[in-house]
């Protein structure tokens, strides 16, 4: 193994901690919260998938913050519905008027 595959691992093990905690929580403690107050999510996907996606695709810290906004979103006075990971930084970027294309 080289001294750069070494370095990549190592940058990536963050990332790959925090999806195996979400895979943890979403295959230990979801489905007994599912179990005692039913399902609630607001949102499609639910936030731990999409959590496990914006952390795999934009990194431990963009994807995580990401996920944290969606988790704060996560109330009554929040959106619901379907809401995916924006997979491209254009589609997600504001246009000059302000707005979201």
């Amino acid at each position: 193994m080289t001294t750069a595959a070494i370095v990549e691992r190592l940058k990536s093990a963050p990332r790959s901690l925090a999806i195996g905690a979400i895979a943890l929580y979403r295959a230990a403690l979801s489905p007994m919260i599912h179990a005692l107050n039913g399902p609630a999510c607001r949102f499609e996907p639910s936030c731990s998938e999409y959590a496990r996606e914006a952390i795999d695709e934009f990194g431990l810290v963009r994807g995580g913050a990401m996920a944290l906004w969606r988790i704060a979103r996560c109330n009554p006075m929040g959106g619901h519905g379907y809401d995916p990971v924006h997979h491209s930084l254009a589609s997600c970027a504001a246009s000059p008027d302000g707005e979201r294309e």
